[in-house]
């Protein structure tokens, strides 16, 4: 049922059959399951939604080569947990360590401990 003088759509929706309709670049509207169509100059007015996003900063994977190196030389370092555990070069009572998975997944990570004493540096495998 082809009826090119309904203006009473509940847009996107098709006043027939409740399909969603397609717009072509010519501006006419029809239905791609029953025989509904219009033109888009046939309606009383399209709805209208603006939506606004808060800024946010670009993650490291969109930016460029050149702003990656900018922020990562921002960075003051890799942060590092501190435990209370001597180091075994010169006997400071507290070291910096973080920890990687270099090993297969199945077996533990390999903990790095950085003296900020004296710099001496030492793995262990867990």
């Amino acid at each position: 049922m082809s009826s090119a003088t309904k203006t009473s759509i509940s847009w996107p929706f098709c006043p027939d059959c409740r399909s969603i309709l397609g717009v072509d670049q010519t501006g006419m509207i029809r239905c791609l399951i029953c025989t509904y169509s219009s033109h888009l100059n046939a309606l009383s007015s399209l709805p209208v939604t603006t939506t606004k996003s808060t800024p946010r900063s670009v993650p490291n994977w969109a930016k460029s080569d050149e702003e990656q190196a900018a922020s990562l030389a921002m960075a003051s370092g890799p942060s590092r947990a501190t435990v209370e555990e001597p180091c075994v070069k010169c006997g400071a009572p507290e070291v910096a360590y973080y920890t990687l998975q270099l090993r297969s997944v199945d077996e533990g990570q390999t903990v790095f401990y950085e003296c900020p004493e004296c710099q001496h540096t030492w793995s262990l495998n867990n």
